[in-house]
């Protein structure tokens, strides 16, 4: 079997319900119960949802949050944490004001806006978090902050990304729980879902190489090319089914169920 299997939240776990289905669960139990350790790796804070996702999941071990920039065990307690430089924070600040854009700013206990809206309380709603409303530019002087994110419909996201990002890694994303709204993260150069896996198999004790990832869009990549056994969601981006050999059924099919079968199936070499 395979020891450590890392899975993505929105699109793998979770689908238009925003809730991790009874077949999915039992699935996490089945292989639980033969020694498998299970981790997610989302662009979600280690709050609300996710931390619970989390807990269920390996209570004992850690998991990764804020793609990437953020891994931390289900009580809170942080193994690791990279923050964006500040400058890079108060250019993106400056951009949302400039443009009415939706920014949200993530430290590793807090969300932040400055203001609601109806995408942002949505989005809240979604992930079970409660975002602060406050001066973004004093929150980023004062606080560490591991993960800024537009939160934009599709038709913005050129508006958005004209901010420049220097200094940070961008990841895009998309969940079937909240259609019509586009999630580009930003983190700190050289943070991304692929730096925390690594670091994440290494705390476990498990090679990458034995270590099954499950994702479905791009900001998956960088975690699905450290591992041995990359599986890709049927509802992926096609050029994701394209590129990685193992595809399962999409995320309304359970087909996250079907990884977790097929890793007490394999055997790593």
């Amino acid at each position: 079997m395979i020891p450590l299997v890392i899975m993505d939240l929105d699109g793998t776990m979770i689908g238009a319900s925003g809730q991790v289905a009874s077949e999915v669960w039992a699935a996490v139990d089945r292989v639980r119960e033969q020694g498998v350790k299970l981790a997610i790796c989302t662009g979600r804070p280690g709050l609300g949802v996710a931390q619970r996702v989390a807990k269920r999941l390996g209570p004992h071990n850690p998991h990764v949050f804020q793609s990437g920039a953020h891994v931390a065990f289900p009580d809170g307690v942080t193994l690791s944490a990279s923050s964006l430089r500040e400058a890079t924070a108060q250019q993106l600040v400056r951009h949302a004001r400039d443009h009415g854009l939706v920014l949200e700013v993530y430290t590793p206990n807090h969300v932040y806006v400055e203001r609601k809206t109806q995408m942002v309380d949505a989005h809240m709603r979604m992930i079970g978090v409660q975002a602060l409303v406050r001066d973004l530019s004093e929150v980023v002087a004062s606080e560490p902050v591991v993960r800024a994110q537009w939160v934009v419909p599709p038709e913005q996201e050129s508006l958005a990304m004209a901010a420049g990002h220097d200094g940070a890694t961008v990841s895009r994303a998309t969940s079937p729980a909240l259609r019509g709204t586009l999630f580009i993260s930003l983190t700190r150069a050289g943070t991304s879902k692929g730096s925390a896996v690594r670091e994440l198999a290494a705390h476990l004790k498990v090679p990458l190489s034995h270590t099954m990832a499950v994702g479905d869009t791009a900001g998956d990549v960088p975690m699905l090319e450290q591992v041995g056994f990359p599986v890709v969601m049927g509802n992926a981006e096609s050029a994701l089914r394209a590129r990685f050999a193992t595809v399962v059924g999409d995320v309304e099919a359970h087909g996250v169920a079907e990884a977790l079968d097929l890793a007490l199936a394999l055997r790593p070499a």
